[in-house]
């Protein structure tokens, strides 16, 4: 009788571990098939692209679209260059001055009481939850007819820093205000006895210890602002502002157009930088996260 009852539940656990490995799986196939298949139309001809049966591996592969995107004496590769350099200064920026500002916020709500504190972090939790095309007509109202005309706006990278910063502030809020309620505050007590001001038990004391958050909130910021098309979409019209997500929308759709692989070629890397990110900071991702929902 006790043999039996091993045996079924020998039988349930392998059963379900085998479960378990084909969904993940189907999962991986389902998340890396579009991006394999993205590159392999890369390093394909056109001809090859339009041949019946597709050709799954190209033989030889070629690489002339990735050249054509780093060469600046093509139109197509001054126009990806330009958009490469706006988005790692648009995405860079606006990952900093959201980690300045949102954690001075996040330390202010996980430390301080005052009135109206659950509706104000409810508040920036919400910029969140809407979606982005509720804000283009505002945004675009304000800029065009009262900033513009005053400080140039429209059409510039700064314009795009402080839009970006205007949903993804708030993820960095409520990120880092659970982290910070997971840190004691004996150890700022501690600090302060020992002579340091607030803001020195902040820079000495909790933020070295927040270093997981940091870098996890930090990776979101980026990715968020690297991978955003539709303000870029409405609030640029030359490559003084063109991020890589509105070039590849502009290479597939304008005079700019050559092929599928070419389109293909930019969209691979575009993807590529955050997919990187990822895969590198994977393990700190997971942990800052997990961290940051223990309390708050």
């Amino acid at each position: 009788m006790t043999s039996n009852i091993r045996r079924r539940k020998s039988t349930r656990k392998i059963l379900s571990r085998a479960i378990l490995y084909v969904l993940v799986v189907l999962i991986m196939v389902w998340t890396l098939a579009p991006f394999t298949w993205l590159f392999i139309t890369s390093i394909s001809t056109q001809v090859k692209l339009n041949r019946i049966p597709i050709q799954w591996l190209p033989d030889p592969p070629t690489f002339e679209h990735y050249a054509a995107m780093f060469d600046p004496a093509s139109p197509t590769g001054a126009l990806f260059l330009a958009a490469l350099r706006n988005s790692l200064v648009i995405a860079g920026t606006t990952t900093i001055l959201c980690l300045i500002f949102g954690v001075l916020a996040a330390y202010a709500l996980a430390r301080f009481v005052f009135p109206a504190k659950n509706v104000l972090i409810m508040g920036m939790l919400a910029t969140r939850l809407l979606p982005t095309i509720a804000l283009v007509i505002p945004f675009y109202v304000i800029i065009v007819s009262y900033v513009d005309p005053i400080i140039p706006m429209f059409d510039t990278r700064h314009n795009l820093v402080i839009l970006y910063m205007s949903f993804i502030i708030g993820l960095v809020v409520w990120i880092m205000r659970g982290y910070f309620a997971t840190i004691p505050e004996e150890l700022e007590d501690a600090a302060m006895v020992d002579g340091c001001t607030r803001l020195q038990a902040l820079t000495h004391v909790i933020l070295p210890l927040s270093v997981p958050g940091l870098v996890t909130t930090g990776l979101l910021a980026f990715l968020l602002a690297w991978d955003e098309f539709l303000l870029a979409l409405i609030f640029s019209r030359t490559p003084n502002a063109y991020t890589l997500p509105y070039f590849v929308f502009i290479v597939g759709s304008s005079q700019y157009y050559q092929s599928p692989a070419a389109v293909a070629a930019g969209g691979f890397l575009a993807a590529l930088p955050p997919v990187l990110l990822a895969l590198i900071f994977q393990r700190r991702l997971v942990s800052g996260l997990t961290a940051g929902a223990v309390k708050g």
